[in-house]
């Protein structure tokens, strides 16, 4: 669950500052490749939202799965 919290709360803080987001969400403190910053994608961001929304209350994440548009803007985006 912390790592959810860690990554939800990276996406909470770009957003928050108005930081762009098409190239997904920068982990501070992961490595990916060649030294890199290891983002999530947006598809595994919106994940981490669902999960732990569904840690505090499934029924939420339930109704959040349900009628969220954010994976269909994802799939229609230029």
């Amino acid at each position: 669950m912390f790592t959810t919290a860690s990554h939800v709360r990276s996406l909470r803080n770009r957003a928050a500052h108005h930081e762009p987001l098409i190239d997904g969400v920068p982990l501070p403190g992961q490595s990916a490749r060649r030294g890199r910053t290891r983002r999530l994608t947006l598809p595994e961001a919106h994940t981490e939202v669902l999960r732990l929304v569904e840690y505090i209350d499934k029924g939420v994440a339930t109704w959040i799965g349900q009628t969220s548009r954010v994976p269909e803007l994802l799939r229609t985006r230029p």
